[in-house]
């Protein structure tokens, strides 16, 4: 089984002081025991790091990286990569969807949700549940 990870479920099981923190916490150890493979995309990696960024600073953000990479590196983690066929395929989800502006990184995640056959994505982004996708938590 995978479960697509976005960046709010990244963010809070980073941050202790994030509102979500708590919930992306037991959400991710649970996935871990699970062994339910995480994937997530370059540009959910990179709006994560520049959000850690500019909340936390530069070495927090690198700290996230040095754990991607240690999770991709065991298997536990893939990263799927945006390519035209991607690129496409969120086109038309913005175009379907643009009365709830939608961004151009969610629509990607929504895009490899469906090509990809993903069953789950972690997430507190209510635009994946108004585009029909089973979020968790």
């Amino acid at each position: 089984m995978k479960a697509f990870i976005d960046t709010g479920v990244w963010f809070g099981y980073l941050v202790r002081g994030d509102q979500y923190h708590s919930e992306a916490a037991h959400l991710m150890l649970d996935l871990q025991a699970k062994g339910i493979l995480l994937i997530t995309s370059e540009l959910v990696l990179s709006e994560t790091y520049t959000l850690l960024m500019r909340k936390l600073g530069t070495e927090a953000a690198l700290k996230f990286l040095e754990l991607i990479n240690t999770q991709v590196k065991s298997n536990f983690t893939e990263i799927a990569w945006v390519d035209w066929v991607v690129l496409e395929e969120a086109q038309r989800v913005l175009s379907k969807f643009s009365d709830h502006s939608i961004t151009l990184t969610d629509a990607a995640s929504a895009a490899i949700l469906k090509l990809k056959g993903i069953s789950y994505i972690a997430t507190f982004d209510q635009h994946f549940r108004i585009m029909a996708f089973p979020c968790i938590p």
